[in-house]
């Protein structure tokens, strides 16, 4: 999935959550049925099944999305279903401890989530902001040739284009020339985007070979 990922705006963001709290309306309440008909056979004082009905509803409100999200590489249903995604700041694919952390803070965007979100330019929630997320528009890609996992925040669609363009030739070309581009792109990245640098730079010796070197950093895959 190459980088240039256009942002996902209100509407569309609005549209997806309200699928998505409409099918979980449904698993609240069939859960509330089931908490009243155990309850009910089981003899329960009303205490008990409040508690039960109320920690259920919670435990669905919070783990619906964080699961879904998890398990479906940055998507619930109604994100599914309008075609978004979740993704890291970099654009790769999010951690579930990202996840988790911006599902945690979902109840207070309820009350912040479209504020923040409107003067926020990547129209980022609350959630979003504290771990480090973005939501893009998904679409499956059938073009050939190496595709960026990540790129620096202050990439575009063009410096993107450029990379993997060069990445694509890079056999093509003579291998000196090769590698002393790859080596430039490189040497360029860590001394202008150090955040980034630092977070994607592989622990062990980089490799001879820049051009791999470059594709390690930015994961660039077919």
């Amino acid at each position: 999935m190459p980088l240039e990922l256009p942002l996902a705006g209100v509407g569309s963001r609005t549209l997806a959550a309200s699928l998505d709290h409409l099918l979980l309306l449904v698993l609240q309440t069939l859960w509330l049925t089931g908490a009243l008909v155990v309850g009910s056979r089981l003899q329960l004082s009303g205490g008990w099944i409040f508690a039960a009905v109320t920690l259920g509803a919670f435990a669905l409100q919070w783990g619906y999305f964080a699961a879904f999200e998890i398990t479906l590489a940055g998507q619930t249903p109604g994100k599914l279903a309008v075609g978004l995604r979740v993704v890291s700041r970099h654009g790769g694919r999010t951690t579930p401890a990202a996840i988790l952390i911006r599902n945690f803070l979902r109840t207070l965007d309820v009350l912040l989530g479209l504020p923040v979100m409107a003067i926020d330019r990547q129209a980022r929630r609350l959630g979003d902001l504290v771990a480090g997320t973005l939501v893009v528009h998904h679409r499956e890609e059938k073009g050939k040739g190496p595709q960026l996992g990540r790129h620096p925040d202050g990439w575009g669609a063009e410096e993107v284009a450029v990379v993997e363009s060069f990445l694509r030739r890079a056999e093509l070309l003579e291998r000196e020339t090769a590698q002393a581009l790859a080596g430039q792109l490189l040497s360029w990245i860590q001394a202008k985007e150090p955040a980034f640098w630092a977070e994607a730079e592989p622990g062990s010796e980089p490799s001879e070979d820049r051009v791999l070197a470059l594709r390690t950093v930015l994961e660039a895959g077919a």
